[in-house]
């Protein structure tokens, strides 16, 4: 029963966390050795407690040990295929094309993070964890992500204000960022954030002129 359920929700080197598992009738010890058995048996891999995945393999049929980014990724940005959270802090900064420097511990925002702010490991790989001003979600993610950016500008952007503005405002046109969809959030920010927006210049003029004649289109 719980080899079916697994197949049926989990695909090849995604990390299945034991506390996601909810079958009628299965208890908790009952899981814990149907886990174990599967494990015993080779057909799962244990990554660590609570943590199984159904491997992988390569070119030469050998199998591929799960990664703590896949496990990270899964446990605190999209969890079972919803999003709970989002990379942010030197990361995002990183990854938006606002700064070169590849940090060495990532940074996450998630509706999991187990506190405020926490440093937490993953095997040998280090994280930082926050927690967002709202509950994350498929809708609300890019807006967050674009405050968050802001907020954030001034520790963690290497380029220019003006640059910054350049890269902010063709994210917020990808993602149909208009001011009445930021305004509806800056409340939760600091009032540092009102500073950014006006020094990197970023223009929500044409977002909002775009969005009325339907040519911009969210990609969440």
């Amino acid at each position: 029963m719980l080899y079916e359920y697994l197949k049926g929700n989990y695909e090849l080197g995604e990390p299945i966390f034991s506390g996601d598992i909810s079958i009628p009738g299965l208890s908790e010890e009952n899981l814990r050795y149907h886990l174990k058995r599967l494990t015993d048996d080779g057909i799962l891999c244990r990554f660590e407690a609570g943590i199984y995945y159904f491997p992988r393999t390569d070119i030469f049929g050998e199998r591929m040990a799960l990664t703590a980014d896949t496990v990270a990724l899964h446990k605190y940005v999209r969890r079972r295929g919803r999003r709970v959270g989002y990379y942010s802090g030197y990361t995002l900064a990183n990854r938006m094309g606002l700064s070169t420097q590849v940090p060495l511990t990532e940074e996450i925002t998630s509706n999991f993070a187990p506190a405020q702010i926490r440093e937490l490991a993953i095997k040998n790989q280090k994280y930082i964890l926050r927690r967002p001003v709202v509950e994350v979600t498929d809708e609300n993610v890019a807006v967050l992500q674009f405050l968050d950016c802001l907020k954030d500008l001034e520790k963690c952007a290497e380029e220019e204000p003006e640059a910054c503005g350049r890269i902010l405002t063709g994210y917020a046109r990808e993602h149909a960022l208009t001011r009445a969809v930021v305004d509806r959030f800056l409340a939760k920010y600091p009032l540092k954030i009102y500073k950014a927006i006006y020094e990197t210049g970023i223009d929500f003029g044409t977002i909002d002129a775009d969005r009325g004649k339907g040519n911009v289109s969210a990609q969440g």
